[in-house]
């Protein structure tokens, strides 16, 4: 009878693995093409008690996972990462794949929980678990395209070929505008914001997530070079 149950579980897992297939691209695509409507089912869905809630869309956590689970793969295919030494969080987080999977979701995941709370502040209501949902899974939506390809473009540059160099800049540069825009279309209608506040506030986001992931892997570059000088100096002669 177990056995059976697995078998069930393993034939739902496949099954929904491979709706991904077209679920994914599907869903990327509505987004870059319609945000606001995207964000809007985000919420509805969300809000709905059925059991095919996201059914003609992958649910918004699980597109950034998925999101930056491909750009890992690209990542993987196309370049060899510099071997990591031994000692320290820094290294621990970028040693292994999963965990830097996983450091890379929650980083990009950064933006959408400021969004999220800047609504919320902006309009009064209180910032806890509930209350952070809804804006914070339309958010989700906003952030895994721009994600996606903000991770290919540092795939891109560390190859550091002049071709790859040019097209990670254009993929940049194109990224943040959209992704800016968005959140500013996003904001104005959420936290009722006239124009110029709307863009002000967006470029609080992009600064604020910006900042935030450049002083974190400043720090676990800094936590992963500190055993290896450590080391370096026990080692030296006297």
């Amino acid at each position: 009878m177990d056995f059976l149950k697995i078998l069930k579980s393993f034939e739902e897992f496949v099954y929904e693995a491979l709706t991904w297939l077209v679920l994914l691209p599907r869903t990327l695509w509505r987004i870059v093409v319609a945000p606001r409507r995207m964000t809007r089912y985000a919420s509805t869905q969300l809000a709905s008690q059925s059991r095919t809630r996201y059914s003609e869309a992958i649910s918004p956590p699980l597109l950034l996972i998925l999101s930056m689970l491909i750009a890992h793969f690209i990542d993987l295919a196309v370049r060899h990462p510099a071997p990591v030494q031994a000692g320290g969080l820094g290294s621990v987080v970028l040693s292994s794949e999963q965990n830097l999977l996983l450091y890379r979701t929650i980083a990009f995941g950064v933006w959408s929980l400021t969004g999220a709370v800047y609504v919320l502040v902006h309009t009064g209501r209180p910032v806890d678990r509930e209350t952070l949902r809804a804006p914070f899974y339309e958010q989700c939506y906003l952030v895994a395209p721009f994600a996606f390809v903000m991770s290919v473009a540092l795939t891109l540059i560390a190859l550091d070929q002049p071709w790859t160099l040019l097209t990670a800049v254009a993929l940049t540069v194109s990224a943040t505008v959209w992704f800016w825009l968005a959140q500013a279309s996003w904001l104005r209608e959420r936290a009722s914001l006239g124009l110029w506040r709307s863009l002000l506030a967006a470029t609080g986001v992009l600064v604020i997530g910006f900042s935030v992931n450049a002083g974190v892997d400043r720090v676990l570059m800094a936590m992963s070079e500190a055993p290896a000088a450590q080391s370096a100096t026990t080692d030296a002669p006297p």
